[in-house]
């Protein structure tokens, strides 16, 4: 080899190593974190999590002549410009957001002049040399070639240093910062006799706002721009690496011909970030805390559950209101056993109670303590002992109104003070977390400790308090503004800016008052027979069904003359209903329809002696009083007599009540066919077994072309992600959520009962944490089945919660039911609780326990066992008071 290559093989390898290096350096990168984020540890992926509570970064630069130096604290950084699209701004004692920023530019010419330009239009301030930061953001930078259109000098131009000239139209950026900033004003603190103030002017002069940040040093990211904070009296050595120190030095040198004795005439460098470098401080949920942890030692964590909780965190017992006096601080959490140590306080007198040892199970978050890292705060002014300030307390305005801030103590404002230096003393950031209390850094640069009920957590997603104006329809009034706003610089220094209109628009809302066409008692008692004629009388009518079925009582030609003049009545009084419409309720097609279900219906409903006193699966039943959608159609008289849709209702019945599984149940209602009220069991194996779920089903007068609507009687109780505590039914069946086009509503196929068996299938399974949109991604990972177990023990409990509600409020029609079931399944449901108490995991049925499980499965926490022993004398108290014998359970009461 080394007679064939002349020895140039060591060449050869020396710069193969030489480009992998770089492979490598251009390859590596670290995770991002910010103050706040969710970390697990790399090597403990399902351990306990974490908090970032500190960044430190260094990175290394390269300036646009390619020389790179290195190790630079992130600390000593700038940004081009102060204030950027995105930030957020104080004037006064309002808090915005900043939409748009026009530049102003520093240019020092080739004579040493130096001037000042507004670029309130791009055009009038060309750039020559090609802008190498390729962001819209930042048109302009230091060292970059413009040249200015004359026309513009007298209007936008302040001449800091010698005089325009005629052949003097080029120059050199030495510096960029905000000129005019366009805000969106989110909120204001203010005192009472402020409380009706209108919000600044949209557009502001720079210079008469504050920037509120709370980490500039931890929010750097590759590639971008910046520039060092160097002391011209030579301290620059103390905070950059050597080879920084010279790159610097040289470009100085080139300078020389600009400063004309004076060193603020510079130019400014840029750097692009070609490296980070992050060390991190982490609070573990244990309290414990690593410092200088390396950013690829920990993975982020993207889905954290409910029953988390953090050291520093405030919270509530679950089921007290926020109004109670007993609040507590989180000391640490056993992640592993979901119980948590917490330190309970009085907030009358501020003293720590007593610190217990509860279930995670137990425990929400404090929903007006509900602070992170960087949150946007306003200071609460009040009296001693949480009682409001006569006078100068302060309450946060919003677009959505004036709100009482929460009650606070110890805080009085002197109104003698400006309402500017007001504002920064009482607008800032959240910074840091310690014994209850909080760090704030106020828009004033000071840092103070505060109770939590002495501040007030501002929204930064609130909806814009001045009116909203796009920029892409509003330019040239926006490019107006400034023109404008400029020249009363100008002309009237310190005078106030030129405030914009920002008045909406007032609309009228639209009130819909009933009319004789909503409920038409003839149509409605019409309807009722021909229910009676498809499935017979089952059991005594509604007094509204009595009412207006005594229309009917002459044959069926009287029949079409009372139904004909209600119609002709409502004809009249809603111009909008169509006259095809009307031509549905004609008596021969009535007639027909009625004729059709009677061949085809004769024997739809179950005999008497087929159920043999068990509650029925399927039947029908008079009076829908309680049902959730009773008042959703106001046509229904109109719709339901459709040849169509009346067939289609009916072959729904008959589907269901041919095919229902036994732990399904449903029940039709006599005067209303578009109603249904449907109860499911939930599976074996499930942390949903033996637990009754009940759901009230809407047949739209567009059915089947639109889905049915579907609301879950929740109780106030969420135990799956697809119901909500709302009664909200998530599902794409249901086109209520995103899904293929089998999963979706389907005119020609899909049934209610598909929807029945989709809820208790699908919805209520053994895995219903996966349900969550996107967590099926974490299936088999160790964080997603983590969050499962923790996700099942919480559902069993809440599956109990429900338990006690059905028992205590079981609904109309379903109370034999409820009392049916739980006679029978009580001693499984006592026996299944007991065992989970005993270590079993969360849906380990018990007539399964001998197959079809891991038996290396992990068993329930310690947090979930304090919690079922506190629910379990309940459940069995429930069950006594419903007349079953729970005697060999009396112990447990």
């Amino acid at each position: 080899m080394d007679f064939t290559y002349g020895g140039q093989a060591c060449t050869i390898l020396s710069s193969l190593e030489e480009t992998i290096g770089k492979i490598d350096d251009l390859l590596s990168f670290e995770r991002g974190f910010v103050h706040g984020d969710i970390v697990r540890s790399i090597t403990d992926p399902s351990g306990q999590m974490g908090r970032v509570i500190n960044v430190n970064m260094v990175v290394d630069l390269e300036n646009v002549h390619g020389n790179i130096i290195k190790d630079i604290n992130s600390q000593q950084l700038l940004k081009i410009r102060s204030i950027s699209v995105g930030d957020y701004v104080v004037n006064s004692t309002w808090i915005g957001k900043v939409e748009k920023v026009v530049d102003r530019v520093t240019i020092v010419f080739d004579d040493g002049s130096k001037c000042e330009v507004t670029a309130m239009d791009q055009e009038k301030l060309v750039p020559v040399s090609p802008n190498i930061l390729d962001d819209s953001q930042y048109p302009y930078y230091p060292g970059q070639r413009v040249r200015v259109v004359p026309s513009n000098y007298s209007s936008s131009t302040r001449w800091l240093c010698g005089t325009w000239s005629r052949n003097q139209d080029e120059g050199t950026v030495s510096g960029v910062d905000a000129g005019f900033v366009y805000v969106n004003w989110i909120s204001s603190a203010h005192m009472d006799h402020d409380s009706s103030a209108s919000p600044p002017s949209r557009l502001q002069d720079a210079k008469d706002l504050t920037l509120l940040l709370s980490f500039p040093h931890a929010s750097w990211q590759l590639s971008d721009w910046c520039m060092l904070s160097i002391d011209c009296k030579g301290t620059s050595e103390k905070f950059l690496h050597s080879s920084t120190y010279n790159v610097v030095k040289d470009n100085w040198k080139l300078e020389k011909r600009f400063k004309r004795g004076n060193l603020g005439s510079r130019l400014e460098e840029i750097f692009v970030i070609i490296k980070t470098k992050t060390k991190l401080d982490v609070m573990w949920q244990d309290g414990t805390c690593s410092l200088g942890l390396e950013s690829h030692a920990l993975l982020p964590v993207s889905v954290v559950n409910a029953h988390e909780f953090w050291p520093h965190q405030f919270v509530l017992e679950k089921g007290t209101s926020d109004n109670k006096k007993r609040w507590g601080v989180v000391r640490g959490v056993d992640a592993k056993e979901r119980t948590v140590k917490v330190h309970w306080r009085n907030m009358d007198v501020n003293q720590v109670n007593m610190e217990e040892t509860v279930s995670a199970y137990e425990l929400v978050e404090h929903p007006n303590y509900c602070y992170c890292f960087d949150d946007i705060v306003f200071k609460v002014v009040q009296n001693h002992f949480g009682d409001q300030a006569d006078d100068g307390h302060v309450t946060a305005e919003t677009s959505s109104g004036t709100e009482a801030a929460p009650k606070g103590e110890n805080m009085r404002w002197d109104q003698n003070n400006s309402p500017s230096s007001y504002g920064l003393s009482c607008i800032g950031t959240v910074i840091g977390f310690e014994d209850g209390e909080l760090e704030v850094k106020w828009a004033s640069g000071i840092s103070t400790k505060v109770a939590p009920y002495e501040i007030y957590r501002i929204d930064k997603c609130e909806e814009s308090a001045t009116s909203h104006v796009y920029h892409e329809e509003n330019t040239e009034d926006f490019d107006q503004e400034m023109f404008v706003h400029e020249t009363l610089s100008d002309s009237h220094k310190g005078k106030e800016l030129l405030s914009l209109d920002s008045a909406h628009e007032s609309g009228e809302k639209v009130s819909w008052a009933p009319t004789s066409f909503f409920r038409p008692q003839v149509a409605i008692g019409f309807f009722s027979n021909i229910a009676s004629s498809i499935l017979g009388s089952l059991g005594s009518r509604s007094p509204l069904s009595q009412e207006s079925s005594s229309y009917f009582s002459h044959g069926a030609r009287e029949y079409g003359v009372l139904l004909g003049k209600e119609v002709l009545e409502t004809c009249n009084q809603n111009a909008e209903l169509d006259l095809i419409e009307m031509q549905i309720f004609e008596t021969t097609n009535i007639k027909r329809e009625v004729e059709e279900i009677k061949e085809n219906n004769s024997s739809m409903m179950p005999r008497p002696d087929e159920t043999s006193g068990l509650f029925r699966q399927f039947d029908m039943v008079s009076e829908c009083t309680d049902h959730h959608f009773l008042g959703e159609s106001k046509v229904l008289a109109v719709s339901q007599v459709k040849q169509s849709w009346v067939k289609k209702a009916q072959q729904e019945w008959s589907i269901l009540e041919k095919n229902l599984p036994e732990t399904i149940y449903v029940r039709v209602y006599e005067e209303r066919m578009d109603l249904l009220r449907a109860a499911l069991v939930g599976a074996p194996g499930t942390p949903y077994h033996d637990g009754l779920f009940f759901f009230d089903i809407y047949l739209p007068p567009e059915y089947p072309y639109e889905p049915p609507s579907v609301y879950y009687h929740s109780g106030g109780l969420r135990l799956n992600p697809n119901l909500y505590e709302s009664g909200k039914v998530c599902l794409s069946l249901l086109n209520t959520w995103t899904g293929s086009d089998t999963e979706v509503w389907n005119p020609g196929s899909s049934t209610i009962l598909q929807v029945l068996l989709s809820l208790q299938a699908l919805v209520l399974n053994e895995k219903p944490y996966f349900n969550e949109a996107g967590y099926d991604k974490q299936l088999g990972r160790a964080e997603g089945e983590t969050n499962s177990v923790s996700y099942n023990e919480n559902a069993f409990l809440e599956t109990c919660q429900s338990m006690l509600y059905i028992l205590r409020k079981p609904p109309k029609h379903f109370e034999a039911l409820v009392k049916e079931h739980f006679s029978k399944r009580a001693e499984t449901i006592i026996s299944a609780c007991n065992t989970y108490m005993e270590g079993a995991p969360v849906g380990y049925a018990l007539e399964c326990s001998a197959n079809g499980h891991d038996e290396q499965i992990e068993g329930s926490s310690t947090g979930f066992k304090i919690m079922l022993a506190k629910l379990l004398p309940k459940l069995v108290e429930a069950f006594s008071d419903q007349g079953i014998d729970c005697s060999l359970f009396e112990g447990l009461k």
